[in-house]
């Protein structure tokens, strides 16, 4: 390693770091092809196809071979995750900036944190309602790290790799190089700068373009016409004040969920029964399969009140099982799917016509409370629903009143106005 730092020292120090970003970009892209072909894989030995060939992934499958088989992805993922945690601490990209230089002195760190992103894909593909953003973000970071090691890049520049590694990861998955810049700018505290943002944009833009070989760069969902209108002005506040609440009480159960996260040996129970869960609700509702991208399409495609209700309750519930359980695995996905469909319920039970936009305010609300990103979640609709520019100033809009008011309800105390008594501080 040393010998190839002092090779490469031989070039001017932003030449290697121009190097270097070309270089993350174009392996964090030939990541998400890897995870692309792994979750079709998964979804066609566990369901006999992908969700790509069907509309529901439980088409001609028996409740006794979906049963069997998320059975055993189960008491897999548990044993995998069981063994991990008691190996080494799973960090998150924040956790691999902070900890620094010494994330990779462990022996086998890397190849150990690597397996526990794949294989969130793995448990995604098996019908997990989880997200599967975690996967690529993770394994992007990874990579930044030994990248910026090569070319002997400064500290301050190895957790800007980190970071930027992140962003290339989602880029390549989702096809969104520019939603992804400002998701690094959002989530993971960088200082902003020109030349960063410049750079970013290099690692995203090469990572999206290296996946679209194999992914495809059209809207992953299918939304008829909208008509976006000034008269739709008056509804943005109502979208915000009866949407939000939802989307910040669904953020705080799910960090609840993560942070009561069961690893010790129970996990060998929780997590097959979990899934056992799942597969006997899937038999009713196959929309609750996945990430929420099945049932989000549903919803856009048109169902009942009563249809949508029961399918937000349900995903929200299983979101928080699968965590508490003992999976890992992102929110965005159902983050999504759970505001198009509080935003089909709103427009239902105010009589709009023409509900698809109520549907995108909606998501674009949960996007920003759960992610904590307005201009992340309203570039995110944006780019999955293949809107027009026409619709940006609506989906920010909603996303930076609902962040903000996401801010608020963090100043109240939840403890006081629940009626529980506060423990004092001790006086020092």
């Amino acid at each position: 390693m040393r010998k190839s730092v002092r090779c490469h020292q031989v070039y001017p120090y932003n030449i290697r770091l121009v190097l270097a970003i070309f270089l993350l970009g174009l392996v964090s892209g030939l990541v998400g092809i890897f995870l692309h072909y792994l979750l079709e894989i998964i979804e066609k030995l566990v369901f006999g196809h992908s969700e790509h060939d069907v509309a529901f992934l439980t088409n001609g499958v028996s409740p006794l071979r979906m049963t069997i088989d998320l059975l055993l992805i189960g008491l897999v993922s548990a044993l995998i995750w069981f063994v991990l945690q008691r190996k080494i601490k799973l960090l998150s990209i924040k956790g691999q900036m902070k900890e620094g230089d010494q994330f990779l002195e462990s022996k086998g760190r890397f190849i150990k944190q690597l397996l526990h992103s794949v294989w969130q894909i793995v448990v995604v593909g098996g019908g997990a309602p989880v997200g599967k953003e975690g996967a690529p973000l993770e394994i992007g970071a990874l990579l930044g790290r030994p990248i910026a090691n090569y070319f002997g890049l400064t500290a301050s520049d190895r957790l800007f790799m980190i970071a930027s590694g992140a962003g290339a990861g989602l880029a390549a998955v989702y096809q969104v190089p520019l939603t992804s810049v400002f998701f690094v700018f959002e989530t993971l505290g960088l200082v902003f700068s020109i030349k960063r943002f410049v750079l970013l944009g290099m690692a995203t833009y090469v990572a999206a373009f290296t996946a679209r070989l194999v992914i495809s760069s059209k809207p992953l969902y299918h939304v008829s016409a909208i008509s976006w209108s000034m008269h739709l002005v008056w509804v943005l506040p109502v979208v915000v004040v009866i949407i939000t609440p939802m989307a910040y009480l669904f953020s705080c159960l799910t960090k609840k969920a993560i942070n009561y996260r069961i690893k010790d040996q129970k996990i060998f129970f929780s997590l097959p029964l979990t899934f056992i869960f799942i597969a006997i609700l899937a038999n009713f509702l196959p929309h609750l399969l996945g990430n929420g991208r099945m049932m989000a399409q549903e919803i856009l495609n048109g169902t009942s009140i009563r249809s949508a209700v029961i399918l937000f309750i349900l995903k929200s519930l299983l979101v928080f099982l699968t965590l508490w359980a003992g999976a890992y695995g992102g929110t965005l996905t159902p983050s999504f799917a759970l505001g198009i469909c509080g935003g089909f319920v709103l427009a239902m039970v105010m009589g709009i016509e023409g509900n698809n936009a109520m549907m995108l305010l909606g998501a674009v609300c949960f996007l920003a409370v759960s992610l904590r990103a307005p201009l992340s979640a309203a570039g995110l609709v944006f780019a999955f629903t293949g809107q027009d520019l026409v619709s940006m100033p609506y989906l920010l809009v909603t996303a930076l009143l609902a962040y903000r008011l996401s801010q608020a309800l963090d100043l109240i105390s939840w403890n006081r106005l629940m009626g529980r008594k506060l423990v004092k501080p001790e006086s020092r």
